[in-house]
């Protein structure tokens, strides 16, 4: 007898807040990743403009509050969640463990290799490679007791918060000697092979470094409580309340060291960087818990009504639909931002301010959006995410041994 493991999530079987949340996380990602296509100028603390306009501070405030060290661990977290998601879909079918394990896998190893070209040919900030290396560490964690794998990911705070301190150093020079010239498109490209090498070579220390927001993302998921946020509502407000008042506070001396009220030494500016980058974690649990408070408010308004929840609509719509097509999405921003601010090619990011950068982020953003909502009225997924599908499913779902489960 066979049992086949089946296919790819349904659009019904969807569930609201983590499309949501990752529309949201998508956001925060273009305006972080914005200032990382700046170039030609002198930088300072969190990689912002020594030289700045008030227009630029201002933005580097907000950014430096609500975005930076925030979106990306947001992103990681919703990342691991779904990967559990995706195997408690398998499970449910009757799939077998060892069929599971080998989807996750092969899952895992082909977004890798599609951050490895985007990083090669686009974008030297792609964090696909990455999340494709760690991926293939959390299936091996999936089945860790809850005590064992909080512990993991407590270790492995050391690591995360190591890489966020270097967002604490001043004077960072834009233009180190290399032995080509990374102005030319060749040049780029080149440098961007290098460091796709590095990724690979550096693999064991990147998984250190996001596992402690993907451990925080799997204890959830195990939980279910962004598909019912209504019966975890508690834990929701506790998450983002406390998780804002860490944030937020977290934020202010990394922010006035950006802004440049103060020039920390290189002791305090690591300090400063630590403290951002781990009280960013908690912003980043405490914006996906926000969005599970409202959709869980939305839905136990519904319940008292008698009807069901009203479908999202206007912006909330777009933003799901992002969160639907989320590589798609990731991958657009770069199409977009690479031949508008590369040196090689429009050269706009070349001695530009962070408002510019910031609001040129946003733009893209909604570009993606209409692309999404145009995809969504279609019935259509994303094309990365039918090329990922296809690449981990096969034609086919795969048939395995009863006798294997």
């Amino acid at each position: 007898m066979q049992v086949v493991t089946r296919g790819p999530v349904k659009p019904t079987e969807r569930s609201l807040t983590p499309d949501l949340a990752r529309g949201v996380a998508l956001l925060g990602i273009a305006l972080a990743n914005s200032v990382i296509h700046l170039h030609g100028q002198l930088l300072g603390p969190g990689f912002r403009p020594v030289e700045a306009s008030a227009a630029d501070r201002v933005v580097d405030v907000l950014v430096g509050v609500f975005v930076d060290n925030r979106a990306f661990p947001m992103f990681t977290l919703l990342f691991a969640y779904g990967l559990v998601m995706l195997a408690r879909r398998q499970e449910d079918a009757g799939a077998p463990w060892p069929a599971t394990r080998k989807l996750l896998l092969r899952r895992c190893a082909f977004l890798g290799l599609i951050g490895l070209a985007h990083l090669v040919l686009l974008f030297n900030g792609d964090i696909l490679t990455s999340y494709g290396i760690l991926g293939l560490a959390l299936v091996l964690l999936l089945r860790v007791r809850d005590r064992t794998l909080a512990w993991i990911g407590v270790g492995a705070l050391v690591v995360f918060v190591g890489f966020s301190s270097i967002d604490g150093l001043a004077d960072v020079d834009t233009a180190p000697d290399l032995p080509v010239d990374p102005t030319t498109a060749v040049g780029a490209l080149a440098v961007r092979a290098a460091q796709g090498v590095g990724y690979l070579v550096a693999s064991p220390v990147l998984v250190l470094a996001f596992l402690s927001p993907a451990v925080v993302g799997v204890l959830l998921a195990r939980r279910q409580v962004l598909e019912r946020p209504a019966e975890h509502l508690p834990l929701l407000r506790r998450l983002t309340i406390g998780g804002f008042a860490l944030s937020v506070p977290g934020a202010v001396p990394m922010v006035l060291a950006t802004v440049q009220v103060w020039q920390p030494s290189t002791p305090a500016g690591l300090l400063v960087g630590a403290l951002h980058g781990l009280t960013g974690l908690a912003g980043a649990v405490a914006f996906v818990a926000l969005i599970g408070w409202l959709v869980a408010v939305r839905d136990q308004r519904a319940a008292a009504a008698g009807v069901a929840p009203a479908a999202p609509s206007g912006p909330p719509r777009g933003v799901v639909a992002v969160g639907q097509r989320s590589l798609t999405c990731y991958l657009l921003q770069s199409v977009m931002f690479v031949p508008l601010m590369a040196p090689w090619a429009g050269n706009l990011g070349e001695s530009a301010g962070t408002a510019f950068a910031a609001a040129l982020g946003a733009g893209i953003y909604v570009v993606t959006v209409l692309v999404a909502v145009a995809l969504d009225r279609a019935g259509r997924p994303g094309p990365a995410e039918v090329v990922l599908r296809r690449l981990t499913y096969g034609p086919r779902p795969e048939s395995v041994p009863a006798s294997s489960r």
